[in-house]
């Protein structure tokens, strides 16, 4: 009776070895990121980024999303809300930024192929002032090269 046991443990232990190999795979493939040109420079949760070409990706959590500059390496995570459904399905994925003042934030991060976007968590503005000159009716939008 081991011995069955020990023959039939060995296969079903390939079995999931290889199933969770293959569900890593796709799920690494989920998290492939998209290359943006930003001309300007911005921020996200708070922090400042120049202007370059950046690669946009979202980690396999789908809580957080990180912006590595491709020249530089430079890489920063930001929290972000899990996907939303946007109505129109894009071929490229891009980016929209909402107009503060003289800044630019970024809000949203749209996945190409499909119409789900992860939304960043901005920090709590501490004024009312400040909240003012930020609308939504002033956003830039900058697609995936």
């Amino acid at each position: 009776m081991k011995r069955i046991t020990s023959i039939v443990a060995g296969p079903v232990f390939a079995v999931l070895t290889a199933c969770g190999t293959f569900t890593a795979v796709l799920g690494a493939q989920d998290a492939l990121g998209e290359i943006f040109t930003v001309p300007f420079a911005f921020t996200a949760d708070g922090h400042e980024i120049g202007p370059g070409t950046y690669e946009v990706r979202r980690d396999m959590s789908q809580r957080l999303m990180s912006i590595q500059n491709v020249q530089t390496g430079e890489k920063e995570l930001f929290s972000v809300r899990p996907e939303n459904r946007h109505s129109s399905i894009s071929v490229k994925g891009f980016l929209v930024f909402e107009r503060c003042g003289d800044s630019r934030n970024l809000i949203e991060f749209h996945k190409r192929g499909t119409g789900l976007y992860s939304a960043t968590i901005a920090p709590s503005r501490k004024k009312n002032l400040e909240v003012g000159i930020c609308s939504m009716s002033g956003t830039t939008t900058v697609a995936a090269r």
